[in-house]
């Protein structure tokens, strides 16, 4: 079934995901370099200078217009001023995990084996775990780690979650990547509530403990914004005040590629838009590589069937089937680079046909290499069937239908003599089933 629907989708959906891919990274270069040629400096203080261009600024977050973030539960008295606010709430409880193993039949045969254990262990978790459902709830391993169930989630411990400020004020303008500025800053000022622990940046409490190896313990951090380091660099097109995406221009293949970006300190704009060029090469080389993968995984299905039938054999079958298992592998290598480079060349002699058409040169090469190959392989089995001389005395059949002997002669060779093979006919006798004129004089 994976080879004959799987494979085929993969293959297909890839080759689709590794043209976009390629068009994207075009187009994201192109973008970022019009930007590079058209940004404007912009100030902190007039939130129309520039109005309607590609501008980039250096400015501090303000705390003008944010909203205040509050706790939940036991910590409704948090309040936080800032650009979103992240909770991380923990409780201790008994975790589950399946450990499956499948191992072929080594008798042959085509069958295998499945093999599900089952281990129980104390961990940290960020939302409830329902131990009732556990598959061995009373085995000795969950008797022995961890004693009882799970208790609910209590109504005082605040959920995990992260929050953000809708519009943020950097400088003189607004904006809405809020979420691009981190918080990963614990908050320290809040007060423990009655039954907890801590205050400088965790919390925690015994009160919902339903076992003495610690169930139902609870932690607590609180994070938001870092208000100590408020610097910051926006780019986008101010647009009466709002830094909202800016659009490149469309090109050949290309359009609606914007430019929109915040991050926290101060750079300069070759440091920006380094990293912005950095971050998309990396985007698409990591999607080439997993593109790739797929692939080679897509052609080394193929080959499952092969496997699958050399399992069935009796008492080898298994290493049969291994040993098909780990050809696919290396075989299905040659097709997949192929693939992908076809692909990417295809969209690269489009769009850019200086770097494009040496990927079509590479494909070309690969591609006759791998027919070149199979064709010396197949002339190499039909030499060696051919070549095979039939032992001394054997009797062989011609193509008239003529039984023939073969029988030594001498015959002078360079250097002296050597004895040679030269069919000799043999002679039949005429039976009455069939006239003598047919028969040979």
């Amino acid at each position: 079934v994976a080879a004959v629907c799987l494979a085929p989708l993969l293959i297909i959906g890839m080759c689709f995901m590794l043209g976009w891919n390629e068009r994207r990274a075009v187009c994201s270069s192109k973008a970022i370099a019009a930007g590079e040629g058209e940004v404007q400096l912009m100030g902190c203080t007039n939130p129309n200078e520039w109005n309607g261009a590609l501008v980039m600024m250096n400015c501090d977050v303000k705390t003008d217009g944010l909203p205040t973030f509050t706790g939940e539960g036991d910590f409704s008295s948090l309040n936080f001023k800032g650009t979103g606010l992240k909770v991380k709430a923990e409780m201790y409880q008994c975790v589950e995990h399946k450990h499956t193993e499948t191992n072929k039949d080594r008798i042959g045969g085509g069958g295998v084996t499945t093999l599900t254990r089952y281990s129980y262990r104390l961990e940290w978790k960020e939302r409830f775990i329902d131990s009732k459902a556990f598959e061995k709830r009373w085995s000795p391993n969950f008797l022995q780690d961890c004693e009882k169930d799970n208790p609910l989630w209590p109504s005082g411990v605040p959920q995990s979650a992260t929050k953000y400020a809708e519009i943020v004020k950097i400088g003189a303008v607004k904006t809405r990547l809020a979420s691009s500025i981190p918080v990963d800053t614990p908050i320290s000022n809040v007060s423990a509530p009655s039954g907890w622990v801590g205050g400088i940046s965790q919390y925690r409490s015994s009160k919902w403990r339903v076992s003495k190896n610690g169930i139902g313990d609870v932690r607590v951090i609180f994070y938001g914004n870092d208000w100590g380091h408020p610097a910051a660099t926006l780019l986008g097109k101010n647009v009466n005040g709002e830094i909202k995406a800016w659009t490149a221009q469309d090109s050949w293949l290309c359009s609606g590629s914007t430019l929109y970006d915040l991050r926290m300190g101060s750079l300069s704009t070759d440091e920006l838009f380094k990293a912005l060029h950095d971050e998309s090469t990396m985007l698409t080389w990591l999607l080439r590589f997993v593109g790739f993968g797929i692939l080679w995984f897509a052609f080394s299905l193929f080959f499952a069937p092969l496997e699958v039938l050399a399992d069935c054999i009796p008492c080898v079958g298994p290493f049969l089937g291994d040993s098909i298992e780990a050809v696919a592998c290396g075989v299905s290598c040659l097709p997949a680079s192929a693939c992908c480079s076809l692909v990417i060349g295809i969209v690269w002699v489009a769009m850019r046909p200086v770097v494009g058409v040496p990927l079509i040169i590479f494909f070309c090469v690969v591609t006759v290499a791998h027919c070149a190959f199979k064709l010396r392989s197949n002339m190499g089995q039909t030499l060696t069937a051919g070549s095979a001389t039939a032992p001394y005395g054997a009797t062989v059949v011609a193509q008239t239908g003529e039984p023939v002997v073969s029988v030594p002669i001498y015959e002078r060779l360079a250097g002296g003599y050597g004895i040679a093979l030269a069919p000799k006919r043999k002679k039949r006798t005429p039976s009455s089933a069939s006239p003598s004129w047919l028969w040979p004089k």
